[in-house]
């Protein structure tokens, strides 16, 4: 028969409710979690789980497939803070309980009792809900009392006690709401469930669509036991309710959507509508909605919009699934949507390429748009033997189709391998992806009912999906010769030190550049040489020196204000006329990432080209201190016909206004990328001044800095790393554990340690970091605007070699005037000080978060604070 749909109690909710999200959140991870002791229990493991001879035994008698799903359901708990590791192979050791895992086993009995409840749903897919539901009911109507009676939880600490709830509730609350019962109550039992559990959903327009997604990998679950046992899939199509996940993902991915469709729309307002993409095509389409509304948004909110008739767009989905295509076929025909429709998945572009070619169309010459479409592709295993260059140790746990384990390195293997063969297609305008990525479990761990990763990887991994971290997402983009364009690339959530999606725009790393400004600056000869301060700025920056590929901690933020600045400008363009100028200042541009940047965003939407035909000219001023750094950006930017250069410092040594350096001419736009927190107070008072002084009115100030204050609990500053370690060479004392050159060194250091040394040190990195607070106190006076924060990851060697930057080490080290002994000093004291700091809240899978600043302001007309 066919399954019916699930109630719409499953609509998208305002997320704004904290304890709606953290119930749902709990939920979905007690759904899983009951599924999965239940199976361990059934497989005869779970009573041994933490008894070293019973694993290795049990482990070593388990047909390699059990064992692969058996890591998947391990890392479950591991995410959810209860075990301690997951075992890499069978003679690995075997996990033990932590305290809270501890906690949770004295209540093992009520999991077992909800697992075997949802086991009841194993063929929905089939049955569908109500009838499976109507099997359950006697299950469901057992566990009241324990309902009632808050699952004796009394003795508990009140947290442990509120996920232990919210985890039982919750998996007794998920099917009730997609079988319909929490809509029609069947029961006294069921409303008696949605009087406790469900009164958290009331204020937030009903429940989440998380349900759903989590609720379509049931009939999975409940099969779960007998994977454990080693028992083959038979018809996997049964184990997942598709039409339910399609139907959930899209409630879910909203927000998502909106943002990918700015990023579509801004590529269809862009000059020359003949260079723009004749056709948009995505695969893994479902029911077409997605193209339908791009391609709506398109007629009525673009400049394309105004010339379809000359210029059509086409929308082309791709599906694996005859009966979706049909859907999108119709839907698309219903509201006027021109569609060309082929069947394929994400595995073929080749044949895809084909089957367009015969519709007149070359792959190429479309957007590729795709939404969480990329770690469903099939496993292949032909990557190469080598290990992927991606940092940090592998942290997830995946099957191939036959449940055997696959190495972390050779997902990463095939995830590149797979944007490899798709580069080819996307060369022109480019891969528009919303991607899915596990979290670590060390970091899971720490924020249990504040993600949804310990369920969604569960389910990913069991059935035969690769999502990876963040981090390795984006370097096997970069190993595949992909690179994001930052200014449009989004992350969420955005102030937590873990990505669980993201959104980017890739395009092949040989068309982020810019004209006059040479991509890798150097010869293999100069490379090889030792490296001097500006350079070792610029390799801080970009990787390997190749201005096509900016390091992604500081790449990011600098888009955002460069995307900033792009709106500036092309207003301008749009109501300025013949003969204006446009003027740029890059404050403290240091060795140019935020003009270099700025300058790849202006060639690739070609703005050059709007600029000139307007008759109008930009200019983009570079103005820092004389340095290494500076000399470093003049050499990168000087041929570039737009650039000027401008020494904030006079003949005398002291610092000139921005009226001595720009003489009468107004800006229109202010960047200051990462420099604001490098800046004392009473001289950034002074400048702010100065600043508000040179701006056009209605023009921008744009600034990002990664050391201003408050950092919060779950994220650091960009210094305190460099704090830390100085604090650490000062205090510590000079043991054994050190190698004797550092024992030598450090010695040193304490010796020759002073106010002098320390007041110099103070004058590369403020001792105390600015503060938020203040900035905007100071910004007020003079400016308009706002202050906002968000988290970006950096990686262990890009914090060391923040510090090795020669200029940095012998300004923050001047108690040590030989550059190889400073070096020995700070690589021995960041190996014992960072992997501390990760280890706390602001730690990622493979670095730290780090919590940075952003401003963006207008000068007032008549400078003063504005009224309070």
């Amino acid at each position: 028969m066919p399954n019916p749909e699930p109630i719409d109690a499953i609509a998208p909710f305002e997320t704004g409710h904290r304890s709606a999200r953290r119930a749902a959140f709990l939920a979905q991870d007690g759904t899983v979690l009951s599924s999965a002791l239940a199976a361990l229990d059934s497989a005869g493991i779970l009573p041994g789980i933490t008894d070293e001879e019973f694993m290795r035994r049990r482990m070593s008698g388990l047909p390699d497939q059990a064992f692969g799903r058996l890591r998947v359901v391990l890392r479950v708990l591991v995410g959810q803070g209860w075990l301690t590791g997951v075992p890499d192979d069978r003679r690995g050791h075997p996990p033990g309980w932590t305290g809270a895992g501890a906690a949770a086993v004295a209540h093992h009995g009520d999991y077992l009792a909800v697992g075997r409840f949802l086991s009841a749903f194993a063929d929905v897919g089939r049955d569908g809900w109500p009838a499976a539901w109507e099997a359950a009911a006697p299950l469901f109507s057992a566990l009241m009392p324990r309902v009632a009676a808050r699952w004796d939880t009394d003795g508990l600490l009140p947290e442990q006690a509120e996920i232990i709830t919210g985890h039982l509730d919750g998996a007794l609350l998920i099917p009730a709401v997609l079988a319909g019962a929490a809509e029609h109550p069947s029961s006294p039992e069921v409303d008696k469930l949605l009087g406790i559990a469900g009164e958290r959903f009331s204020h937030a327009g009903g429940f989440p669509a998380g349900f759903g997604v989590v609720g379509s990998y049931l009939p999975m679950l409940a099969r779960l036991g007998g994977l454990l046992g080693g028992a083959a899939e038979h018809d996997p199509a049964q184990y997942v309710d598709r039409a339910l996940n399609a139907r959930a993902g899209r409630a879910v991915h909203v927000r998502y959507d909106k943002d990918l469709l700015a990023v579509v729309l801004d590529l269809f307002n862009r000059p020359a509508p003949e260079e723009q993409p004749r056709f948009v095509v995505e695969v893994g389409c479902g029911n077409g909605s997605r193209l339908r509304d791009i391609h709506q948004a398109i007629r009525d909110r673009t400049a394309r919009g105004t010339v379809l008739d000359a210029y059509p767009v086409v929308m082309v989905g791709v599906d694996g699934d005859p009966v979706a295509l049909e859907t999108a076929c119709a839907m698309l025909g219903e509201h006027d949507v021109p569609a060309v429709l082929v069947q394929g998945t994400v595995d073929e572009p080749e044949r895809i390429a084909a089957e367009l070619a015969r519709h007149g169309l070359a792959m190429d010459e479309g957007l590729h748009v795709r939404a969480f479409a990329d770690h469903a592709r099939r496993y292949r295993g032909t990557g190469g033997s080598g290990p992927v260059s991606v940092p940090g140790a592998g942290d997830g746990a995946y099957v191939d189709e036959e449940g055997r384990p696959v190495p972390d390195e050779a997902v990463e293997r095939d995830l590149v391998e797979h944007l490899r063969r798709w580069a080819p297609y996307v060369r022109r305008h480019g891969l528009v992806v919303l991607a899915a990525h596990t979290i670590a479990p060390q970091v899971a761990r720490r924020f249990p009912g504040r993600l949804q990763s310990v369920a969604l990887d569960a389910c990913h991994g069991l059935s035969h999906q690769y999502p990876v971290g963040h981090d390795r997402w984006l370097q096997c983009c970069r190993a595949a010769g992909l690179e994001t364009v930052p200014y449009e690339s989004r992350r969420y959530p955005a102030h937590q030190p873990f990505v669980a999606v993201s959104l980017n725009r890739l395009l092949p790393v040989e068309v982020r550049t810019t004209p006059h400004v040479p991509a890798v600056p150097l010869s293999p000869a100069q490379a090889a040489l030792p490296q001097d301060d500006g350079r070792g700025l610029h390799e801080l920056l970009f990787a390997g020196g190749d201005t096509r590929r900016p390091r992604p901690w500081a790449a990011d933020p600098t888009g955002w204000i460069v995307a900033q600045a792009l709106h500036t400008i092309e207003r301008r363009i749009a109501t300025g006329g013949p003969g204006q100028t446009i003027r740029v200042l890059d404050y403290g541009a240091g060795t140019g990432l935020g003009a270099i940047e700025l300058l790849k965003a202006l060639t690739e939407r070609r703005t050059d080209r709007l600029v000139a035909e307007s008759g109008m000219k930009l200019e983009m001023h570079l103005a820092d201190i004389r340095t290494p750094w500076f000399d470093q950006g003049e050499r990168l930017l000087g041929g570039h016909p737009w650039t000027r250069f401008h020494e904030l410092r006079g003949p005398d040594g002291k610092f000139r206004t921005m009226a001595e350096i720009m003489g009468p001419d107004k800006v229109d736009i202010v960047l200051a990328s990462m420099v604001f927190h490098l800046i004392p107070p009473k001289s950034l008072t002074k400048l702010a001044a100065d600043l508000a002084r040179l701006v056009h009115p209605g023009g921008m100030l744009l600034w990002n800095a990664p050391d201003i204050g408050p950092a919060g609990s779950e994220a650091f500053l960009f210094h305190d790393a460099n704090r830390a370690i100085r604090q650490s060479v000062l205090t510590s004392p000079v043991d054994e554990t050190l190698p004797a050159q550092v024992r030598e060194a450090v010695a040193r250091v304490h010796a020759a340690h002073c106010a002098e040394t320390d007041k110099r040190a103070g004058r590369r990195i403020l001792p105390a970091p600015n503060r938020a607070e203040a900035l905007v106190d100071i910004f007020d006076t003079h400016f308009t605007g706002n202050v906002h924060q968000q988290n970006f990851e950096i990686l262990p060697d890009e914090l060391l070699d923040t510090l090795l930057v020669p200029s940095n080490a012998e300004e923050y080290f001047p108690e040590l005037p030989e550059r190889k002994a400073r070096e020995a000093v700070v690589r021995a004291f960041s190996a014992r000080v960072v992997p501390r700091l990760r280890e706390r809240s602001g730690g990622t899978a493979t670095g730290l978060s780090l919590k940075w600043t952003f401003g963006k302001h207008t000068p007032r007309h008549t400078p003063g604070k504005a009224p309070r």
